[in-house]
Formats: C-alpha cells, sequence, structure tokens
C-alpha cells in the first residue's frame, strides 16, 4: 500500500501572506496587466480588483496551490464574460497565461 497522500502535500504547501488592502491589490493588478497577456478591459478593472479583494479576505486557507487554482478560475471568469482584451482562442495557451498570472500573484502576495 503507498504512502502517498494528496491532503498531506496540500497541508504542506502553505505560506505567509501579507497584510494587504484594496489600494495594493490594485497597484498590484495595475503591474501584472501591464506585463502580462491578457489584459482586464479598463472599465473592468476597479470590479475586477474589489472581486479579488473580496475574494482574498474570505479564503481561509495560506495553501499556495488552492490560491493559484482560484486565481486562475477568477481569470477564466472574466475571460468568459469578455472582460479580457488580447486573449488567446486556445484554452491551452489560456490555461498557461492564467497560471503564469497566478504565479505571480501569489508570488506579490507572499509576507517577506
Amino acid at each position: 500500500m503507498s504512502t502517498y497522500s494528496y491532503s498531506r502535500e496540500i497541508n504542506r504547501n502553505n505560506i505567509a501572506f501579507c497584510e494587504f488592502d484594496l489600494e495594493r491589490i490594485r497597484k498590484m493588478f495595475r503591474d501584472i496587466f501591464a506585463a502580462y497577456s491578457p489584459k482586464i478591459k479598463e472599465e473592468m478593472f476597479d470590479s475586477f480588483c474589489g472581486d479579488f479583494y473580496e475574494l482574498a479576505k474570505g479564503i481561509p486557507t495560506a495553501n499556495e496551490r488552492i490560491w493559484r487554482m482560484l486565481i486562475t478560475d477568477m481569470l477564466f471568469s472574466y475571460d468568459d464574460r469578455g472582460y479580457l482584451e488580447a486573449g488567446a482562442p486556445d484554452n491551452a495557451i489560456k490555461r498557461r497565461q492564467f497560471a503564469i498570472m497566478a504565479k505571480v500573484v501569489v508570488s506579490k502576495l507572499r509576507a517577506n
């Protein structure tokens, strides 16, 4: 019988997050969307940042994998509604782009 446990693996990837507020979230996403493609439509930027802030306040875990999955899912949700610009037509490419962006978000939220 194997000793592998997915739940232990999940619990092992916990990280410490810095304190963040809505203004820090806005600055972080402004930098990320300036550097990466796709970009959020300007009229949706404040809504996106507010949604992320509310989501982040409500996530009771410090698990890096869960955060990356939620961020990626949020990006897909905004893309499905047409709020992202210059998105790739292929979902495999989008998945890679969103995964990279989620990893960057998590790294920027880490406590120093």
